[in-house]
C-alpha cells in the first residue's frame, strides 16, 4: 500500500476534517466527544461537497486554493450550519403564511 501525501492534501474531505478538528477541540467548549466527532464528520462532508461546487463555480485553477477553501468550510462549516438552523427556528413561517394567504388581490 503505497501512502501519498500530496493526494491526501487535496482530498476535500480530509483538508476540510483537519478544519473541522480544530474548530471541534479549540472552540466549542463544553461539547461533548460524541458532539465534537459529530461536528468533524459533518464538517469534513460539508467541506467534501461543497468546496467542489464552488472550485468550479469561481473557476479556481489553483489545487492550494481549493485546499483553502476546503479547510475554511471545514472550520465554519457547523457554525454556518448553526446559524441557518437557529435562523429557520426564529423565522415566524406560520405568521408568514397566514398573512400571504389572507392578503386580498
Amino acid at each position: 500500500m503505497d501512502f501519498d501525501a500530496d493526494s491526501i492534501s487535496r482530498s476535500h474531505f480530509t483538508v476540510g476534517a483537519v478544519g473541522a478538528l480544530i474548530t471541534a477541540v479549540k472552540f466549542t467548549p463544553g461539547a461533548s466527544w460524541g458532539e465534537r466527532a459529530f461536528n468533524v464528520l459533518a464538517g469534513s462532508a460539508a467541506a467534501g461537497f461543497i468546496t467542489p461546487a464552488l472550485v468550479e463555480w469561481l473557476s479556481m485553477k489553483s489545487p492550494a486554493y481549493a485546499s483553502g477553501a476546503a479547510f475554511l468550510f471545514g472550520l465554519v462549516g457547523m457554525s454556518l450550519a448553526a446559524a441557518l438552523q437557529q435562523g429557520i427556528k426564529d423565522t415566524p413561517l406560520g405568521q408568514i403564511l397566514t398573512s400571504w394567504l389572507s392578503r386580498k388581490g
